[in-house]
């Protein structure tokens, strides 16, 4: 393993998924978790733990780009492997993160579906990040 080629990686995956997270999260699914709010912290409540949100997209964003490198292939394109392993990351997130929380809290089945989409494609992003980044 390359730890600068590694270090890049995991830092550039946490910063676009803190981004993709920000965009999703805080403006697009925005209506949905007003019409909810009974399910979630109250919003001084959860800006005092923003930072330990923060925390944990960045060890996902390190161990992300980890386990991509256990499994590099150096005279494959950095593209397509990326893009596979962000499809089988997506595949294994969603199958446990969306369905149990869907089952587990009172939300629509719309913010359900929103979160398995943002999950799915943001796995395919990051993976693709990390590919293009430990490649080079």
């Amino acid at each position: 393993m390359n730890l600068k080629r590694w270090f890049l990686a995991g830092l550039a995956a946490f910063a676009v998924l803190f981004v993709l997270d920000f965009i999703v999260h805080g403006n697009l699914l925005a209506g949905l978790y007003q019409q909810t709010l009974s399910v979630w912290r109250p919003q001084v409540e959860a800006r005092k733990l923003m930072p330990l949100m923060t925390l944990g997209q960045f060890i996902f964003g390190m161990v992300f780009a980890w386990f991509y490198t256990l499994g590099y292939e150096s005279k494959k394109p950095g593209i397509g492997q990326g893009l596979r392993y962000g499809f089988y990351v997506g595949l294994l997130l969603v199958a446990e993160k969306n369905f149990v929380w869907f089952v587990v809290l009172p939300i629509p089945f719309a913010l359900n579906f929103a979160w398995l989409a943002s999950c799915f494609v943001n796995s395919l992003i990051l993976g693709l990040v990390v590919g293009l980044i430990y490649k080079s």
